[in-house]
């Protein structure tokens, strides 16, 4: 089975059915837990944030609700996600303090020292020119702010395999895909610094088969009910073989931190 040909990579039905494997409001595995993980030991109370690749906007209203965040924009470039986020921050009433933007791909629309925090979660991967967006990003930061992100990585060439090529076919996005050291030398190389990526092989290796058991059984059966047998069954099966490539050592989920110094060169 190829996946379907995605002008929009999340059209509704896979909107739903990413929510039923991660939950609600979530387009990348690890829910709140996970953002939690990724923010630990790092303040947003207070500040000012830019949530590249907002999605659903359940990440930007929780960094004002529970982190303390004093305002959040969040961007995307898919008109239909954007609009779920604004209706999720309405109905919280975060309408003053979240915002949502469409965006162009590109540099970022905004002016040069603007947030505390720019955060992403696993949206990176489908930017082509990574140095172009870090550097972005490291524009728009103040001094001393934070970068703080998780994304889809990969393992050095001996882990492509040919479970690995099935599995990029299969789920036909335009994924760009740096590994651990390439990111860590590009990030460092546009002006950051105290940069820490951590590897989450590991832990996606278990946090996956939580995922294959939402498309199990009478779960499964659910699924199809609201988005069809062939969009349920395609789930599953680049579920199934994502397990492959993770345990193979290919895909490696990460976090990824760095600051902007109180000057830059120049």
């Amino acid at each position: 089975m190829k996946g379907p040909d995605l002008q929009s990579h999340y059209n509704e039905d896979i909107v739903t059915a990413l929510q039923w494997m991660w939950g609600d409001g979530y387009l990348a595995p690890g829910g709140p837990e996970e953002v939690a993980e990724l923010l630990h030991g790092i303040s947003v109370v207070g500040g000012h944030v830019l949530d590249v690749g907002c999605g659903l906007g359940v990440i930007d209203v929780m960094l004002v609700d529970t982190y303390g965040a004093q305002s959040v924009v969040g961007i995307d470039v898919e008109p239909h996600l954007i609009e779920h986020a604004r209706q999720r921050t309405a109905d919280a009433g975060l309408n003053e303090r979240v915002l949502f933007q469409l965006v162009e791909p590109g540099p970022l629309p905004f002016d040069e020292n603007t947030f505390d925090m720019v955060f992403s979660k696993d949206a990176i991967v489908h930017i082509h020119d990574k140095s172009k967006f870090y550097t972005e990003v490291l524009r728009v930061l103040k001094p001393l702010g934070a970068f703080v992100a998780s994304d889809w990585l990969c393992g050095e060439e001996e882990t492509y395999t040919a479970q690995v090529e099935e599995y990029l076919e299969l789920i036909n996005l335009s994924y760009h895909m740096q590994s651990l050291e390439q990111t860590r030398q590009t990030i460092v190389e546009v002006g950051f610094e105290r940069v820490v990526l951590k590897d989450r092989n590991e832990w996606y290796r278990e946090e996956v088969k939580k995922e294959l058991a939402t498309l199990s059984g009478d779960s499964f059966m659910r699924l199809v009910g609201r988005v069809g047998q062939e969009h349920a069954d395609y789930r599953l099966q680049v579920s199934s073989i994502k397990q492959q490539v993770i345990e193979q050592g290919f895909l490696r989920p990460a976090h990824m931190i760095g600051y902007k110094p109180s000057c830059l060169p120049g």
